[in-house]
C-alpha cells in the first residue's frame, strides 16, 4: 500500500472522514471486479478522494464486469451473474446494451455501454495512477496532457495472432511471466514504456487502452481534441481511426 496524503486523480489533499468528497479511500487502479480473485490492501493501492472514486466507478463495474464475460472461452458465471442482477434491476444502461445484440457467423455482439468521451477520461484515470506508481509524483494537467487509444477484443485477436505467428507461443502467457509487466492474477496486465510515460492495460484478453503522456503544448492540445473527437465518434458511430480500433 503506498502512502499518499494528496488525491493521486485530482491532486486534492485526502481526510479520513467517510462521509465527505475529500474523504480518504483505497484505490484498487484495476477495480476487483475486473478479475475473478479477491485482492485486499495491497502493494501498488494508493489513495484517492471518494469523489474521485466515485467517478471512476461508474465506468469502473461495466467495463471490468464486461471484460470478464467477453475473454475468449470465458465461463465466468460469477460476472454473468452480476449483470443478470443488473437487467433484472432494470439498469437502463445494461437493458439498452442488451437489446443492441445481434448475431452474427461468431456468435452475439453488442454494443458497448459507453461514451468515447468517458473512455477519455477513464484512460486518464489510469494514466494518473499508474504514473503515480511509477514515480511516486503526481501526474499535472497544469503541464502535461494524456493521449488515449482505445483497442477492441478485434485488436487484441489480430495482436494475438502475429504474435504467435512470430514467437510462436501466446502473448498472455509470455506477459504473465515478464517480470516487468505488472500482471493481476493473469487476467489483467499493465505494460509500461519510454520510462513511465507511455502504458498499456488490458483487461482479460479483451479491451485495451494505450495511453501516452506528452507535454502541454498548442500542438498537443489540439492532438488531444482529436483524440477526444475520434473518440467520440468511435463509440457512437463505430468509427475506426488511430484512437480507436
Amino acid at each position: 500500500m503506498i502512502k499518499n496524503k494528496n488525491c493521486v486523480y485530482c491532486g486534492k489533499e485526502v481526510r479520513k472522514s467517510n462521509n465527505s468528497d475529500d474523504g480518504r479511500s483505497v484505490e484498487h487502479l484495476i477495480p476487483q471486479i475486473a478479475v475473478s480473485k479477491t485482492r485486499t490492501n495491497a502493494q501498488g493501492d494508493f489513495h484517492v478522494c471518494r469523489k474521485c472514486n466515485t467517478e471512476k466507478s461508474k465506468i469502473d463495474e461495466l467495463f471490468g464486469l464486461l471484460s470478464r464475460i467477453n475473454a475468449p472461452g470465458s465461463s465466468d458465471g460469477e460476472a454473468i451473474s452480476k449483470l443478470a442482477r443488473m437487467v433484472n434491476k432494470k439498469n437502463k444502461t445494461v437493458l439498452s446494451m442488451v437489446n443492441s445484440a445481434t448475431k452474427h457467423a461468431n456468435g452475439v455482439e453488442v454494443k458497448l455501454p459507453f461514451k468515447g468521451g468517458n473512455i477519455y477520461k477513464y484512460g486518464v484515470f489510469l494514466t494518473k495512477g499508474e504514473y503515480f506508481k511509477k514515480h511516486r509524483s503526481l501526474l499535472s494537467a497544469d503541464n502535461k496532457i494524456v493521449l488515449v487509444t482505445w483497442g477492441s477484443p478485434h485488436l487484441i485477436k489480430n495482436l494475438l495472432s502475429k504474435y504467435r505467428a512470430k514467437h510462436g507461443t501466446n502473448l498472455f502467457e509470455g506477459l504473465s511471466q515478464n517480470a516487468h509487466v505488472e500482471s493481476i492474477f493473469d487476467e489483467c496486465f499493465i505494460i509500461e514504456r519510454n520510462n513511465g510515460t507511455e502504458f498499456l492495460f488490458i483487461f482479460n484478453q479483451s479491451y485495451l487502452l494505450i495511453t501516452k503522456v506528452v507535454d502541454d503544448t498548442e500542438n498537443n492540445k489540439i492532438e488531444k481534441r482529436i483524440n477526444i473527437r475520434a473518440l467520440i465518434a468511435g463509440f457512437s458511430k463505430n468509427e475506426k481511426s488511430k484512437y480507436c480500433a
